[in-house]
């Protein structure tokens, strides 16, 4: 497992900050949604996943 370490502007930290409150979610799982989700809209993990390769290099 990889960790991936990022700064987020205040304005989007306090909105990530009152999306997980009220899901009731820790931040860094609402961050890894939300690229799981980014990666997907690109095609990118969906295209590694068919080869059965998850090494994702951007």
């Amino acid at each position: 497992m990889g960790y991936v370490r990022y700064k987020l502007p205040d304005e989007t930290h306090d909105i990530l900050r009152k999306v997980s409150k009220s899901l009731g979610m820790k931040e860094s799982e609402i961050s890894r949604l939300a690229l799981m989700e980014y990666l997907r809209s690109l095609s990118v993990l969906s295209e590694r996943v068919k080869k059965g390769r998850m090494h994702i290099k951007i």
